[in-house]
């Protein structure tokens, strides 16, 4: 469960196609079973700074998909941490 977990906006057209949006979710280093979400390369570098709908749809699903990425994994933990006798679900 502590792997980083990355969710990107496959739905975002960019420019030049280097690099789409992003969600990298981290264990958070400052509370113990608790995780955070870094947005990547979600600045607009073409001419007309901005999102189309389905490509605001797009960020909007990677945003879900760490949500619930970062809420199974701290359920998990918090799970983990209230049962320490039983097997630990990673």
């Amino acid at each position: 469960m502590n792997k980083n977990t990355k969710f990107v906006a496959t739905g975002v057209n960019r420019y030049e196609d280097v690099r789409k949006p992003s969600i990298t979710v981290y264990p958070d280093p400052l509370n113990a079973g608790k995780y955070i979400a870094c947005f990547e390369a979600t600045d607009c570098d073409e001419m007309i700074n901005g999102y189309s709908y389905d490509e605001l749809l797009s960020i909007r699903n990677a945003i879900s998909e760490a949500l619930t990425d970062m809420d199974v994994k701290e359920t998990v933990s918090e799970y983990n941490r209230q049962n320490p006798k039983y097997t630990s679900f990673e």
